[in-house]
C-alpha cells in the first residue's frame, strides 16, 4: 500500500543537505522515523559521534537508541525494515554496506539522551567556561525542593529574628496575616524560582488612581441624585460612598507596606464578591439589593457603575504592584542564599542546566563552535515541547559562524537540525512550551534558503471510525486563527477484529433535585466506568500486533484523565470488581494504609516515648495484635519502682511472653540502635526488610499486591532527600504531608497485562492502548493562581483580593484563550491514544466550567455503548504446585549461579601500604564517590599521608618548594587529621625537609618537569584487573615514560621492599610505562624497575 506522504518520508530520511521541520500527527511512527533516518545518515559515512538524537524523557531515549541499533543490524543482516523499505528498495547499496559496517562498533557514540541529558553533556565539558565546579551534580527535583525549603526556612528565620527591622514587609505580613504568611510567601518564592529573571513592575510614582476611583464614585453618585432612585440603587451608592470616604487621598503621601497592606481589607463592604477584593457586576450587586429581574437594565447607572469597578481595579492593582515590588526585592536575597548554597554543595538543579549552557551559547563564541563542531547533527523529537531557552539552545549551536547577537536572525548551517512535533499535541504550556515558540521557530524554518517543513499524517495507530470520528471533531477546532493548521489524519487500519462500535459513548447522570457537586459526578461515572471495564474484560477479542485474536485484558484498557482530583474514587470502584489497578495518576499516597502504617513504624524508631505510634504500629495491620492481647502483655509484666509497668518499645524482651510481640520488639530495639548512624531511607529499607513489610503487604492485596509495593519503594526514594535533615526531619514532613492528605505521587509499577492504567493525558503522550475511556472530565478549570507570571514582557503580578487591574485583565484574558486552546489540544491527544476502542463520556449535566464542556466530541453522533449481554469474566486462579526443590536441588543451583557469575576483583596497588591511612572497604571498587575516611591507624600511616600530599602540592605548584612552606603547610594537614593522643605526632619541619630533599635527589631531578601527581590508573594483565592512583606519572612527548612511588618507610623490610616491587610492576602493567622508581623519601634512596 502506498502511503499518502510517502514522497515526504522518503526525504525525511533521506535529505541531509536541509534545514528539516516534519509536522508528525499522532501516530504515524515518528520514532521509526528518526532511527531510519540516523541509519541512513550512518549509511551516508557521517560518523555516530557526530549525531545528537535528543528527546524529553529518558524512556523515549532508551528506545531511540535501541530502535536505531536495530535498524543498523537489521540492514546488515541483509533485510531492510518495512519503514525503509521505498528508501532502500535494492537494499543497501556496497558503499552503504561499508559505511555501516564501519559505523555499528561506534554507535555508543552516538548521543541518544534528553535536553537535559544532552545540557549536562555540554556542561562537563566546559565547566569552566560555565564558571562550575567541575565535580557539580545534578540534583532531582526532591533534592532540590527540599534545599530551596530549608533556605527559606533559614531566610524566615532571620526575617523575623528578635533584631528585625519593624517596617520589613515579612514582618509586617507575620503581625498581620500569621496563619497565612508561609503560604504566601511560599508561592510567591517558588514563581521567582521558577522564573528567576522576572521581576514586578513597579508602578508609576506620578499615577494617583485614588483620585480616579473618588471621581468616577463621584459621577455615579450625582447621577444617583439627580433622579428619583429605587431603594436597591440609593443602596448601592451608599456603599460607594463608604468606599469613597476609606480610599480617599489614600495615595497622597508615600505609604509604607503596613499601611498599603491594611486597605486591602475589604472590611463589611456589601459590594464585594464573597471571598476577595472584587466588586460584583451591576446586576449582581442590583440583586443583592433587592433589585427585580429588569429593573438593572442597559442605561447611565450601569455605565458609571463600570467606570467605578475600572477605576477600583485600578486602583487596587496598583496598590498590589506596590506590595508585589517590596516583597520580591525582599526574595531577592532568599534567591541569592539558594544560588549560593548550591554552589557551595556543587549541584545544580533541571532549571541550571538550561541557563547555564544558554550563557555558553550566547556569551561564549568559541564554546558554541566548539559544541557546533561536536554535534554536526542534531535530531529532536516532540519539538512542540521545547521552550524559548531551549530553542535558543539548539538554533545557536546549529547557527553559522559567526552568529548574530538575535538567535532568531541566525543562518543555520545545512543539515544541522532535524525537527520532528505536532503543534496539534503541544500540551506543555505550563512548562513554557508555548505554541507561539513552535510558531516562532518554524517561520525560522521557513525564512531559510534550505529549510522546509514536511507534513506526515499517515496513522499506523487507531482503526479508520477512529480517526473518521477525531478528524470530524477537531478539523473545526483547529481552524481557529489561535489554533495550530490542521491536518487531516489518514488511516490506515480499516477492519476492526470485533463486533462492537469503534467509537461509541457512555452516560453519567445523577439523579436530584438539588446542586450537583463534581464529586457526584465523579463516584457515578466511577461506578459506571468500572462495569464496562469489567463487562469488557475476557469478552471481546481483538487482533493483536502478531495478527493473532485474544480477548481484551485488562492491560489493554487505559482511563486517561486531565488531572489528579479524586482519582481514587476510580481506583476503588475496580478493585470492588475484582481488577487490579495500576495508576500512574494517583496522587493518594499520603491516603493510603501502606503510608500510615510506615508512618507509626517511623514515629516508632525515632522517639522511644511515642506510645500513640506504638499503640498503632501493634495494632495496626503490620502485626496485627488485638487490644486484648495487648492488655494481657502488659499486665503479665512485673511492676516498676514507679509502680504499674507499661508496655512500650523500651520493654525487655525478656518479659514479654507474646511470641510476635518479642520478636517486633527484639527487631524495633535493633533498629533504634541504628538510628543514629544511618540515613533514612537506609533505616526504612532495614525496617521493611527485618519486618517482613513486603510479604505482609502481598498477602494483604492478594493479586492486585503491586500498587501498595510500589508505594513502599515511593516513600524509600522519598527519604532519599532526607540523607543531612535526619530522620525526625522526614517524619515532620511526612507526619505534616498525612495529616493535611497532601497530593504525593504513588509509587510507579510496571504496566502488567492483568491492571487497567489510569494515566493522566499528559504522561499518557505518545502511548497508545486498544481501549481508551477519557474520565474525569467534570473537573472544574483550574483557577489563576493569586501571583501571576506573565510569559509576554516575562513580568510578575499581584492579583491581590482576585482582582487584575485592567492591563494585566488584557493579559489574562489572552492566557485563559491560550489555556482554552490548550484544553483542545488535550483532548486530541487522549481521542488519539486508542487503538480499537474510543469510549467518551457524555455527561449532560456537567458545568459548563468543566473540562467536559470545554469541547464538543460530537457524542451526540455516536451510539451508546451497550454491554449489558456480557458475563463477568473471573480470572481463573493460578494453580498452585508444590515445592520440590530439596536441600541438594537447592545447594546445587546455588553452586550452578555462582560458577555462573564468576568474581571480579580488582588489584590496588599501594592499597594496604603501612604508610597509607586503613581503608575499611579492603579495596571494593565501587562508582559512587565516598567521603575520605581519616581515621588512620598510627603516627607512621599519618606521616605518610601528609608526606604524600606534600609532594602532590609540591608537583603541582600550590605549595612553594620552601622550608617554612612545607612546614606551615605540614603543620596545617597535621591538625586536620583525626589525632590519638596516646601517640608522637610527627614532626612537621622533619616532614617538608624529607619532601623538598625527595624531588631534589638527581634521578627525581632530571623527571622533575615531567611529572604529574596523582593520576588515576585501570588496566588489566593475565592476573586480573587493576585499578589505582599513581604517585607519580613522567609523560614525556605524550607518552608515560616512567612511574614513581613515594615511600614513606623508614625501615622497610626484605619482605616489603619484594610487595613495593609487586606493585610498581602493576603500576608499569597499567600504564604501559617502561621503568619505574620507588622513592624511599626518608633514607632518599631510589629503586628503579624495568617493566618485564
Amino acid at each position: 500500500m502506498t502511503l499518502v506522504d510517502q514522497d515526504a518520508r522518503c526525504r525525511a530520511m533521506t535529505d541531509f543537505s536541509s534545514i528539516l521541520l516534519v509536522e508528525a500527527a499522532a501516530g504515524t511512527g515518528k520514532t521509526s522515523l528518526m532511527a531510519g533516518r540516523v541509519a541512513m545518515m550512518l549509511a551516508d559515512g557521517r560518523r555516530p559521534g557526530e549525531i545528537a538524537a535528543i528527546t524529553f524523557t529518558e524512556l523515549a531515549a532508551s528506545q531511540l537508541a535501541r530502535r536505531i541499533r536495530e535498524t543498523v543490524d537489521t540492514l546488515l543482516s541483509g533485510d531492510v525494515p518495512a519503514f525503509l523499505e521505498t528508501v532502500l528498495p535494492q537494499g543497501l547499496s556496497e558503499q552503504q554496506r561499508k559505511a555501516l559496517i564501519t559505523a555499528s562498533p561506534q554507535l555508543d557514540e552516538l548521543t541518544a539522551t534528553t535536553i537535559h541529558g544532552f545540557c549536562q553533556a555540554i556542561i562537563r565539558s566546559h565547566g569552566v567556561q560555565a564558571g562550575l565546579d567541575p565535580g557539580a551534580r545534578v540534583v532531582d527535583a526532591t533534592v532540590a525542593d527540599n534545599l530551596f525549603m530549608a533556605e527559606l526556612s533559614a531566610w524566615f528565620s532571620q526575617r523575623l529574628a528578635a533584631d528585625a527591622v519593624e517596617g520589613d514587609p515579612i514582618v509586617v505580613l507575620a503581625e498581620e496575616i500569621p496563619l497565612q504568611v508561609v503560604n504566601l510567601i511560599r508561592e510567591l518564592a517558588s514563581l521567582r524560582r521558577k522564573h528567576p529573571d522576572a521581576q514586578p513592575i513597579p508602578p508609576s510614582l506620578d499615577a494617583r488612581p485614588d483620585i480616579d476611583f473618588v471621581q468616577a464614585v463621584d459621577d455615579f453618585d450625582r447621577w444617583h441624585a439627580s433622579g428619583e432612585p429605587d431603594k436597591w440603587l440609593s443602596d448601592i451608592a451608599h456603599e460607594l460612598r463608604r468606599l469613597q470616604e476609606r480610599y480617599q487621598d489614600c495615595l497622597a503621601g508615600k505609604a509604607d507596606f503596613r499601611s498599603l497592606w491594611r486597605l486591602c481589607e475589604p472590611g463589611t463592604g456589601r459590594l464585594f464578591e464573597r471571598k476577595g477584593l472584587q466588586l460584583k457586576t451591576y446586576d449582581e450587586a442590583a440583586r443583592g439589593f433587592g433589585a427585580h429581574r429588569n429593573d438593572a437594565g442597559p442605561g447611565d447607572g450601569r455605565t458609571l457603575y463600570e467606570t467605578v469597578v475600572i477605576a477600583w481595579s485600578e486602583l487596587v492593582g496598583h496598590i498590589a504592584s506596590t506590595l508585589v515590588c517590596s516583597l520580591s526585592v525582599s526574595l531577592d536575597q532568599l534567591l541569592e542564599s539558594y544560588q549560593t548554597r548550591k554552589r557551595a554543595a556543587a549541584v545544580l538543579d533541571f532549571d541550571d542546566l538550561l541557563i547555564h549552557v544558554r550563557t555558553l551559547v550566547r556569551d561564549h563564541e568559541e564554546v558554541r563552535q566548539a559544541i557546533s563542531q561536536r554535534y554536526r547533527y542534531v535530531l529532536v523529537d516532540e519539538f512542540q515541547d521545547t521552550d524559548g531557552i531551549q530553542n535558543e539552545i539548539l538554533f545557536s549551536i546549529a547557527a553559522t559562524e559567526p552568529r548574530p547577537g538575535q538567535w532568531e536572525k541566525s543562518e543555520l548551517q545545512r543539515g544541522a537540525l532535524f525537527l520532528v512535533g505536532d503543534p496539534k499535541q503541544a500540551i506543555y504550556r505550563f512548562r513554557g512550551a508555548d505554541i507561539e515558540a513552535y510558531e516562532l521557530c518554524r517561520q525560522l524554518i521557513d525564512r531559510q534558503d534550505h529549510g522546509a517543513v514536511l507534513e506526515i499524517t499517515a496513522n499506523f495507530r487507531s482503526l479508520s471510525p477512529i480517526i473518521e470520528h477525531v478528524n470530524a471533531c477537531f478539523e473545526p477546532v483547529f481552524a481557529k486563527p489561535s489554533q495550530p493548521r490542521y491536518v487531516a489524519l489518514a488511516p490506515t487500519l480499516f477492519e476492526a477484529s470485533h463486533s462492537l462500535p469503534c467509537v461509541a459513548r457512555f452516560t453519567v447522570e445523577v439523579a436530584t433535585e438539588g446542586r450537583i457537586y463534581a464529586e457526584m459526578f465523579r463516584e457515578a461515572e466511577a461506578e459506571r466506568v468500572a462495569d464496562l471495564c469489567a463487562a469488557l474484560i475476557g469478552n471481546v477479542s481483538i487482533q493483536r500486533p502478531d495478527k493473532t485474536c485474544t480477548p481484551f485484558q485488562a492491560g489493554d484498557i487505559a482511563l486517561l484523565s486531565p488531572g489528579h482530583t479524586e482519582l481514587w474514587r476510580y481506583e476503588r470502584a475496580l478493585e470492588q470488581r475484582g481488577v487490579a489497578v495500576s495508576s500512574q495518576a494517583g496522587q493518594t499516597l499520603m491516603r493510603r494504609q501502606e503510608t500510615q502504617d510506615i508512618l507509626a513504624l517511623l514515629r516508632v524508631l525515632a522517639d522511644s516515648s511515642d506510645t500513640l505510634a506504638f499503640g498503632a504500629l501493634m495494632r495496626g495491620p503490620l502485626v496485627g495484635l488485638s487490644e486484648q492481647e495487648l492488655l494481657d502483655i502488659t499486665a503479665a509484666l512485673p511492676e516498676s519502682e514507679e509502680g504499674q509497668s507499661f508496655f512500650t518499645v523500651r520493654t525487655d524482651p525478656e518479659l514479654v511472653q507474646h511470641q510476635v510481640a518479642r520478636h517486633i520488639l527484639v527487631e524495633l530495639q535493633q533498629l533504634r540502635r541504628r538510628t543514629s548512624i544511618m540515613t533514612p531511607s537506609l533505616i526504612l529499607a532495614d525496617a521493611i526488610e527485618r519486618l517482613n513489610v513486603r510479604v505482609i503487604m502481598a498477602a494483604r492485596h492478594g493479586n492486585r499486591n503491586a500498587r501498595a509495593l510500589a508505594n513502599l519503594d515511593a516513600l524509600i526514594e522519598r527519604a532519599r532527600g532526607y540523607s543531612v535533615a535526619g530522620l525526625r526531619a522526614f517524619i515532620a514532613d511526612l507526619q505534616s504531608d498525612w495529616e493535611r492528605k497532601a497530593r504525593a505521587q504513588e509509587g510507579r509499577i510496571d504496566a502488567a497485562s492483568d491492571a487497567i492504567e489510569i494515566v493522566t493525558i499528559h504522561s499518557a503522550k505518545g502511548l497508545e492502548w486498544p481501549v481508551v475511556i477519557p474520565v474525569n472530565s467534570t473537573t472544574e478549570l483550574y483557577r489563576p493562581d493569586q501571583f501571576v507570571h506573565r510569559q509576554s514582557d516575562n513580568s510578575l503580578h499581584w492579583m491581590l483580593g482576585g482582582v487584575a487591574p485592567p492591563e494585566l485583565a488584557a493579559a489574562r484574558a489572552a492566557e485563559s484563550l491560550e489555556d482554552a486552546n490548550q484544553r483542545e489540544r488535550i483532548w486530541y491527544v487522549a481521542c488519539t491514544r486508542a487503538r480499537d476502542l474510543l469510549i467518551l463520556p457524555h455527561i449532560p449535566q456537567a458545568s459548563k466550567d468543566s473540562w467536559f464542556s470545554s469541547i464538543d466530541l460530537h457524542q451526540h453522533d455516536v451510539p451508546e455503548l451497550d454491554l449489558s449481554s456480557f458475563a463477568l469474566q473471573r480470572r481463573p486462579e493460578p494453580a498452585s504446585r508444590p515445592n520440590e526443590q530439596s536441600s541438594d536441588i537447592f545447594a546445587a543451583e546455588q553452586r550452578s549461579v555462582e560458577e555462573s557469575a564468576p568474581l571480579v576483583v580488582w588489584r590496588r596497588p599501594s592499597e594496604h601500604d603501612a604508610d597509607r591511612r586503613g581503608d575499611p572497604l579492603d579495596g571494593v571498587v565501587i562508582s559512587e564517590n565516598h567521603i575520605e575516611h581519616l581515621d588512620v591507624v598510627g603516627a607512621g600511616a599519618r606521616r605518610g599521608v601528609i608526606l604524600h600530599k606534600l609532594m602532590e602540592e609540591l608537583l603541582t605548584g600550590e605549595l612553594a618548594e620552601e622550608l617554612d612552606a612545607g612546614v606551615s603547610r605540614a603543620r596545617e594537614l597535621l591538625d586536620q587529621l583525626i589525632v590519638d593522643v596516646d601517640e608522637p605526632r610527627p614532626d612537621p619541619k622533619e616532614m617538608a625537609a624529607v619532601a623538598i630533599r625527595g624531588l631534589s635527589l638527581p634521578q627525581i631531578a632530571e623527571l622533575r618537569p615531567y611529572l604529574m601527581p596523582e593520576v588515576a590508573i585501570w588496566g588489566h594483565d593475565e592476573a586480573g584487573l587493576i585499578a589505582g592512583r599513581a604517585d607519580a606519572l613522567a609523560v614525556i612527548e605524550e607518552r608515560i615514560d616512567a612511574a614513581i612511588d613515594w615511600k614513606s618507610d623508614v625501615n622497610p623490610t626484605p619482605a616489603m621492599r619484594e610487595a613495593h616491587l609487586q606493585q610498581l610492576h602493576d603500576y608499569l602493567s597499567a600504564t604501559g610505562a617502561l621503568r619505574g622508581a620507588i622513592v624511599y623519601l626518608t633514607s632518599g634512596e631510589v629503586a628503579w624497575v624495568l617493566r618485564s
